[in-house]
């Protein structure tokens, strides 16, 4: 079945890795890329319907890839963000089959359990219910969804050594880190007692937000491939004519759901990295819900600093702080020429300026990335790939909501709100600190590195003194012992 699978695998991919070998390709070689932006993102959307074809692991695969500027050209990330796990409801009988396997009897532990599914995604299905006479939704893992996945990662990693051929060493290893990633947050995802517990942080954490509503778990009957929670019902955040139907401020909620989001990367120990718009909708009093806690994102207190950095530097269009930043986080080489990188970013953020309204001014960091990815040595943190996805996902929903909405506008305002002006301030206090306990370290050292150098001056003219008398005495013993022979052979 593996052999099989991967010859099935490469050739419903290879007309889609041909186009990509010269989009690619023609993408590092020319800066006018937009004569070419619709053929490449016509190939980029066979590709993405080749992905949806081949099943659930390729369909995560490619939610990571959207982000991965150091895999895809602009165009095709531009395709395979757009990429949702929604797929046909598994038949009945294997979801009643697993719900049997974690209790014995399903029927006994619900009131009533509705068969149709109200959301299908590759990994599980949402199915309504009625436990001990309350409302619930039951979240059910995927019939042998963990032995497919598994499978397809081991094909596709059989598949690698044709992207060494065709793309080259260091292409390979950039995409063995995006598989590895890719599996270590499916297994999460697919690990129900994880989500659960990220559940009951987030909703810990967000209870400083009255406009904020997290369901609330039913641990007794939650399992690791069964979660239940609290129905809570409400708008589907994109459907804006039953939004506006119910009187509320759209501009309000776009403002409100950046905040939070904003609150939760900068400020707290996880954040919800799937923000689609299938994940939050509104409630009749106006408050905000966020399903699904499956897929979370992290950051350490470090990288949480640097991060507001880079937004400051961002909302301010300063590219030599931009680029301070990005070497800061990792994500460029800090022995790039700093000129180059600058001017580069400079170029994509004068760009930025004329397009429409409708872009994401919170992909500008992306667009910076991949507009001098393949000129520049710029790289992507792994800590960073699902805040980034979440950032192009949010930034949809807010524009939905708002088509005004300018991220990069309000971010001063959100970061007042949320304190973390004062973060932002004492975090360039502590690097204005290093660098001057830095500067007198190595001013303190400095006479004892001259002592050195010094002393390491004398040894070498001890030692060529030394050589040179060893060459001038080898070369009198040599004449004495010529001229020794000589009269030998001749007297």
């Amino acid at each position: 079945m593996g052999l099989k699978r991967t010859i099935y695998v490469f050739f419903v991919l290879l007309p889609s890795f041909i186009n990509f070998y010269f989009d690619r390709r023609r993408y590092m070689q020319d800066h006018d890329v937009l004569k070419y932006y619709d053929k490449m993102r016509s190939r980029a959307k066979k590709m993405v319907d080749r992905f949806i074809k081949l099943g659930p692991a390729f369909i995560k695969l490619g939610q990571l890839l959207s982000v991965r500027a150091d895999v895809l050209p602009q165009p095709y990330m531009d395709e395979f963000y757009r990429l949702q796990d929604q797929v046909p409801q598994s038949p009945f009988d294997l979801i009643e089959k697993e719900l049997n396997e974690e209790y014995g009897d399903y029927k006994k532990v619900f009131d009533s359990f509705e068969q149709k599914a109200v959301n299908a995604a590759s990994l599980g299905e949402v199915h309504e219910a009625v436990y001990k006479g309350k409302p619930v939704v039951v979240k059910i893992l995927r019939p042998n969804v963990k032995s497919i996945i598994d499978e397809d990662v081991r094909t596709i990693k059989d598949l690698l050594p044709f992207a060494s051929l065709i793309f080259g060493r260091v292409f390979r290893n950039t995409l063995e880190t995006v598989i590895d990633q890719f599996y270590e947050t499916v297994q999460d995802e697919m690990d129900y007692k994880k989500e659960a517990e990220n559940m009951k942080l987030l909703k810990k954490y967000l209870e400083n937000y009255d406009y904020i509503m997290v369901p609330e778990l039913i641990e007794e009957v939650s399992t690791k491939r069964v979660i239940v929670m609290e129905r809570l019902n409400g708008i589907k955040i994109t459907d804006v004519s039953e939004i506006d139907k119910a009187g509320f401020d759209r501009k309000s909620l776009a403002y409100r759901i950046s905040r939070v989001y904003l609150g939760m990367v900068l400020k707290m120990e996880i954040f919800h990295a799937d923000p689609h718009p299938g994940n939050i909708s509104v409630s009749k009093d106006g408050k905000i819900i966020i399903y699904d806690y499956g897929m979370v994102g992290s950051m350490s207190k470090d990288l949480r600093d640097k991060m507001i950095w880079l937004y400051m530097s961002l909302a301010e269009r300063n590219p030599s702080e931009i680029r301070e930043a990005l070497v800061e986080i990792g994500a460029l080489d800090p022995f790039a020429n700093s000129y180059v990188i600058e001017k580069g970013i400079e170029m994509a953020l004068n760009e930025m300026e004329g397009f429409e309204v409708s872009e994401a001014d919170v992909r500008m960091l992306m667009y910076i990335a991949n507009r001098v990815i393949y000129r520049f040595p710029f790289r992507l943190p792994k800590d960073l790939v699902l805040y980034l996805r979440m950032g192009l996902l949010l930034d949809s929903v807010c524009r939905t909501l708002d088509p005004d909405f300018n991220f990069l506008k309000v971010l001063p305002n959100l970061m007042r709100e949320e304190g973390l002006f004062r973060e932002y301030y004492i975090f360039r206090v502590k690097r204005l600190y290093q660098r001057i306990s830095k500067a007198i370290d190595i001013s303190l050292r400095l006479p004892s590195l001259m002592q050195e150098r010094y002393q390491l001056e004398i040894s070498r003219e001890r030692e060529s003194s030394t050589k040179n008398i060893a060459v001038a005495a080898g070369f009198v013993f040599g004449f004495i012992v010529a001229a020794a022979i000589f009269f030998l052979f001749h007297f």
